[in-house]
């Protein structure tokens, strides 16, 4: 008897103070009825050996106990689909920026290819653990407010996208979000990305100034076109607000590239190469921005164009955005 109740004393301590004498009480009968029968079988009493194999059938301490405690869980079931589409979402981030971040230390920052590659994976190994970390963290706080069920709750089929409408590729709305998201942070200059730059030796290619007289400009119109990306990933059916932010930034974006034509002159050319090299070097590249421009400038009118259409000729419906 001794060894039973150590047992269910082990048991005791890890149940609720209120609950563990009925609870140890119905477990103690269980475990003197198992005896008994097991006792009646062989016609002796059981050995010290033989009731520690009982015990042992019917479980750790640990295991019996959790089994009368309310179960719990880090990320409970009705979390745990959102918290894997998530971890997706920052996975496909880090693998898109850190590409971005070796590409462009290849291609502009004299890099060597191996090296480059070596270093985004260091970065995006400490990167994945603190990003990870924190969604878990997220969730484990969402899961002990009672978010997730309060959520679920709300739901509204009428939210689902219509069959007809063309989904968003997952991978290329986790590109355009991650692609908007570095370009925010380079040009806030919180991610390294040279101002100056050129795979030529003795050649340095420095911007004018009207890229600093367009900074406030730019990093406002990135901004709304990142809200766009998200909007048109997370949550296509807002068609009204979708199509009112893609004629503002195909707009702004416009007013923008014709500011910048104005300039007339983007990049200066320097360095240790002969003059009339130099100059021929300076007329190429600026006259690559210009026909970027206009290039940029062209898709922009047709995007915007398209757009306006759309608003035209779509059929009246409730604006209003549901926010969860």
């Amino acid at each position: 008897m001794d060894l039973i109740d150590r047992y269910l004393a082990a048991i005791a301590r890890r149940l609720p103070a209120d609950k563990a004498d009925d609870i140890v009480a119905e477990i103690r009968d269980d475990l003197l009825t198992r005896q008994e029968v097991r006792e009646d079988a062989l016609g002796r009493p059981l050995d010290k050996s033989e009731v520690a194999a009982l015990i042992k059938e019917v479980g750790h301490p640990l295991a019996v106990a959790s089994r009368y405690r309310p179960r719990q869980y880090l990320i409970g079931p009705d979390a745990f689909p959102f918290f894997v589409a998530t971890l997706r979402i920052v996975a496909m981030f880090l693998v898109v920026v850190f590409a971005i971040d070796a590409a462009s230390g290849v291609v502009f920052g004299h890099a060597d290819p191996i090296h480059a590659i070596a270093r985004a994976c260091t970065n995006i190994l400490s990167s994945a653990m603190l990003g990870f970390g924190s969604v878990v963290a997220i969730f484990y706080a969402l899961e002990r407010t009672g978010f997730p069920a309060d959520h679920l709750a709300k739901w509204r089929p009428q939210d689902l996208p219509e069959v007809k409408d063309k989904q968003p590729n997952v991978w290329g709305s986790a590109f355009e979000v991650a692609a908007g998201v570095y370009f925010i942070l380079w040009w806030c200059g919180w991610v390294p990305f040279p101002a100056y730059y050129s795979n030529v030796k003795g050649l340095i290619l420095t911007p004018d100034p009207i890229w600093t007289a367009i900074w406030w400009p730019v990093l406002a119109l990135m901004v709304a076109r990142l809200v766009y990306n998200l909007i048109q990933w997370l949550r296509p059916r807002w068609k009204a607000v979708l199509a009112v932010l893609s004629v503002a930034t195909a707009a702004g974006g416009l007013g923008l590239a014709y500011v910048i034509y104005q300039a007339r002159h983007w990049l200066t050319a320097s360095g240790t190469l002969p003059a009339g090299q130099l100059a021929d070097i300076d007329r190429a590249v600026n006259m690559g921005i210009r026909w970027a421009i206009v290039v940029v400038g062209a898709v922009l009118v047709f995007q915007c164009l398209q757009e306006m259409w759309r608003l035209a000729t779509s059929r009246p419906g409730p604006v209003g955005v549901r926010v969860f």
